[in-house]
């Protein structure tokens, strides 16, 4: 008899991405955040919170009395386009530390133990070493804010050519940087990104395995340059013209058995990041969803 993939790792979704109007309705953001927690089907999911307190502190508690594990706060208001973290612009320094600072009083609030961050830019053909030793003291002081509060840092590799164009970067760079890193500085590898990024799937969960945390599943859209949703856009697995699909999901899977990230004894994180199927709701997108990944955990024990 197959074991349940619920037995190797804790299922969870992320919550901005399946309700895309949270980044411009805040009100949209409040009400279907505090309806996500009563989720069921999940053991841990990723969320950010609205801006405005008084909207924040009615969420806060009902996070806070979820009964979900490794709550993950992701920087998703952010503005990484346009301010990166390894920026040598003193005032641009100074005021992304600000506005993370506000994220991370938030992730502390909610009682989440994760937190998700990318570099953003410059673009690495435009970088200098001026621009990579930023960043390093940029995370050093995002690990030492997070430690305040048991929280660890989580840097997501991005795609440096095709879409995001971040300055970080290949899993093999990322990797060596969070070893240099604190002890609480890890790795949320997300899937979806990793053929934006010309890496294979193996290549990528090998790289990262010492230091992942988290790993993300979803889709892109990376040969045809036409198609709507092509880049880094989130597209629900499965979808035409999308990289990923169940045997990808299989494949994905088996690497990371031998990993050993999918383990009964240390179950690890595995957060399906994804908008919506188009014409379909979010219950009809989250059902397809895990129908596919059953379906991919099958003929991981079948082959």
């Amino acid at each position: 008899m197959i074991p349940s993939i619920r037995d190797y790792a804790r299922l969870g979704l992320v919550h901005h991405l399946l309700y895309p109007a949270c980044t411009t309705d805040a009100e949209h953001h409040e009400q279907t955040l505090a309806a996500f927690c009563q989720r069921g089907d999940i053991e841990t999911f990723d969320c950010c919170l609205p801006f405005g307190d008084d909207r924040r502190q009615r969420l806060i508690p009902r996070l806070r009395a979820c009964g979900k594990v490794h709550l993950t706060y992701a920087a998703h208001f952010f503005p990484f386009r346009h301010i990166g973290l390894g920026t040598t612009s003193a005032s641009e320094q100074g005021l992304a530390r600000l506005i993370l600072a506000d994220q991370i009083e938030q992730a502390a609030a909610i009682g989440a133990t994760g937190f998700v961050f990318a570099s953003g830019g410059p673009r690495p053909e435009q970088a200098t070493e001026a621009n990579h030793q930023a960043f390093r003291e940029m995370v050093g002081w995002l690990c030492d804010e997070l430690g305040k509060h048991g929280i660890t840092a989580l840097l997501e590799p991005f795609d440096m050519t095709i879409d995001k164009c971040f300055l970080y970067g290949p899993t093999e760079i990322c990797a060596a940087l969070v070893a240099d890193g604190r002890a609480n500085l890890g790795i949320e590898l997300d899937m979806a990104h990793v053929p934006l990024m010309g890496e294979t799937f193996a290549q990528a969960i090998h790289n990262s395995a010492p230091h992942l945390r988290r790993v993300h599943l979803g889709n892109c859209v990376l040969r045809d340059t036409s198609h709507p949703r092509y880049g880094d856009t989130h597209p629900p697995v499965g979808l035409p013209g999308g990289e990923i699909d169940t045997p990808q999901l299989a494949e994905i899977l088996r690497l990371l058995l031998e990993i050993g990230f999918l383990n009964p004894a240390a179950r690890g994180d595995l957060v399906f990041e994804m908008t919506p199927w188009p014409g379909k709701s979010v219950e009809d997108t989250v059902a397809d969803t895990f129908a596919r990944l059953d379906q991919a955990w099958q003929q991981v024990w079948h082959t």
